[in-house]
């Protein structure tokens, strides 16, 4: 086999690359690079498309959890509409982690209505609208009082007739029976749009309760649009699928009102040419647009939103941009490839020649297949580290080969059983909540449904508890989240004493509430540990004179029965929620 000098092996690549790449660089730049510029534009849209829409599903999604969490509740519990006053705290509490929303309301059958409301343009302040307080069918506005729900009437407010019955948002649910959007509307009196999901509520006969309802503010959106930093000449929009406009990049307004007649703004007549271009095709996809000479990359991607509901996003970028900033960058970076590849290889022809030397009487040595030929190399060898340790590893290889070989099967073991510790140590962390020892939501889940399993094969019975800490917020907030923590410990430990540590099962289910499963347990047996449990947790302060109560709820499942575990946390979370409403400290079975 031919062989050839190191030098011309190090140079002679370096030289060839230097070709190759100016050749090709050369041809993408003059050949391919519309379609390059494309793939930029493509995807430069794509990001920021990707952030639009991710921005407006989270903005959304309060809205369908809300409408979503008082449907259940007051489907499951009717009896909460006989009394609308403490559900204002409920409201109340819903609204304020969310600055867009602006009402969350309930209207019953008999026309009670009651709402939490937020002004859609000076937000942060939610107050509560009745219209049942003073008169039937009477709409008052009135402050939010923690301790009575419903605080003194604010005098500033209008006081009108209103009958919820007869609102497009009551009269859509109860025509659709089923959760339904809103048409966007914009507010009266304020320069803002918004829209609305209702539910309709029916209870387990089938019987027609009310309508509960949500509404959000859509001018973040158009906001944030606008505040988005884009290449010059580029435009996005959010657009229902007809077209309606509901925000856009540019400062604009998107609804008219003439003679008491409101006009949504629309891409088909709108003011700038290139949103009416982009009107005639609302398809998924990439597309060219031209527009007086001026070429467009133009994106349209459907947001689908639950129930029913899409909208548009559609983004125009110039192709002159993307296509400029490839070519500046394409020429530049050919000229400096070439000057980089000419200097490497004149450095590299010098670092041959470097290198080469002591690398021959190394080869030499090695292929004498004498030891001793090694262990008679000069040393230092090379000005180059490596190769001088080079050298030294070869003489001292074959005296520590054997060695190696022996220990190597001793190390892997060692190294096996220490990973195995690693990752038994980690699976227990995600298991185990950190502060009380106790499993956490995950690990109770893992070993709940494991019971499920062998209960439901073995025809056992059992019994889930769900409990809490009664005003465990206050005690947080009177003496600091120390002494709550030292309150959840302390729970946990008499939650520990009154069961059994390798049958039954104890868990911090979250926050300041608990989960236990008691295995072949009878209720009246389970019920006496809980009491024993309520009666130390009364009796062991917490701090000072401060004494904690706790309350239960149980769900006994006898022998043979078959039930989902969440269909289980359920019933024994209903259960706790009526302790608590029975003036907590109690233990409901």
């Amino acid at each position: 086999m031919k062989t050839v000098p190191l030098r011309w092996l190090i140079v002679a690549p370096f030289v060839v690359l230097a070709l190759i790449s100016g050749v090709t660089m050369y041809l993408v730049s003059t050949i391919t690079i519309s379609n390059i510029a494309n793939t930029v534009g493509i995807q430069y849209i794509k990001e920021v498309e990707g952030r639009i829409y991710d921005r407006v599903q989270n903005f959304m999604a309060p809205l369908n959890n809300i409408v979503e969490v008082n449907f259940n509740a007051f489907s499951h519990r009717p009896e909460l509409l006989d009394d609308l006053t403490p559900i204002a705290s409920r409201f109340y509490e819903q609204a304020m982690p969310h600055t867009q929303m602006t009402f969350i309301s309930i209207a019953t059958v008999d026309g009670r209505y009651l709402a939490s409301a937020q002004d859609p343009i000076r937000r942060g302040q939610h107050n509560i609208a009745a219209n049942f307080v003073h008169k039937a069918l009477t709409m008052e506005g009135f402050e939010y009082d923690q301790a009575n729900a419903i605080g003194a009437k604010i005098l500033s407010d209008p006081t009108f007739s209103y009958d919820p019955r007869t609102r497009p948002f009551y009269t859509d649910a109860t025509k659709e029976r089923r959760i339904t959007w809103s048409d966007i509307h914009p507010y009266y009196g304020y320069p803002a749009l918004g829209i609305g999901l209702s539910a309709p509520i029916y209870n387990v006969k089938g019987e027609f309760l009310g309508v509960t309802a949500t509404s959000i503010a859509l001018i973040e959106l158009d906001q944030y649009l606008e505040s988005l930093e884009l290449v010059d000449g580029a435009y996005i929009f959010l657009a229902e699928e007809n077209g309606a406009l509901i925000a856009t990049s540019e400062q604009g307004e998107l609804y008219r009102t003439a003679d008491g007649v409101t006009t949504r703004a629309n891409l088909n007549d709108h003011s700038n040419e290139v949103f009416q271009l982009a009107s005639q095709n609302l398809e998924e996809g990439a597309q060219t647009l031209n527009i007086k000479r001026q070429e467009y990359l133009y994106y349209v991607r459907p947001i689908t939103l639950k129930y029913g509901k899409s909208w548009l996003i559609g983004i125009l970028i110039p192709s002159a941009y993307h296509k400029k900033v490839l070519t500046d960058y394409t020429h530049s970076t050919i000229i400096i490839t070439l000057v980089l590849f000419v200097c490497i290889g004149l450095i590299g022809s010098l670092i041959a020649r470097y290198i080469g030397k002591p690398i021959q009487l190394l080869n030499k040595a090695a292929n004498d297949n004498n030891i001793k030929s090694i262990q008679v190399l000069p040393q230092p060898l090379s000005g180059i580290r490596e190769i001088n340790s080079l050298s030294q590893g070869l003489s001292s290889m074959a005296d520590n080969l054997f060695d190696i070989m022996q220990n190597l099967e001793e190390k892997v073991s060692e190294r096996t059983s220490y990973l195995q510790g690693e990752n038994e140590h980690l699976l227990e962390s995600s298991l185990t909540d950190e502060l009380t020892g106790l499993y956490n939501r995950r690990g109770f889940n893992l070993a709940f449904d494991q019971v499920l399993k062998n209960v439901q094969k073995n025809k056992q019975q059992f019994t889930l508890v769900l409990c809490d800490v009664d005003h465990f917020k206050y005690i947080n907030d009177k003496f600091g989240h120390t002494v709550g923590d030292f309150a959840l410990v302390s729970v946990a430990m008499h939650l520990k004493k009154y069961t059994r540590a390798t049958i039954d099962i104890v868990a911090r289910y979250g926050g300041d509430e608990f989960a236990l499963v008691f295995l072949n347990t009878d209720v009246a047996q389970v019920e006496k540990r809980l009491n024993s449990i309520r009666e130390e947790c009364a009796s062991t302060p917490v701090v000072k004179s401060e004494y904690i109560t706790m309350s239960f709820g149980v769900v006994h499942v006898s022998e043979g029965s078959s039930i989902s575990a969440e269909g289980l946390i359920e019933q024994a979370d209903q259960k706790l929620y009526q302790a608590k409403n029975n003036g907590r400290n109690k233990i409901v079975i």
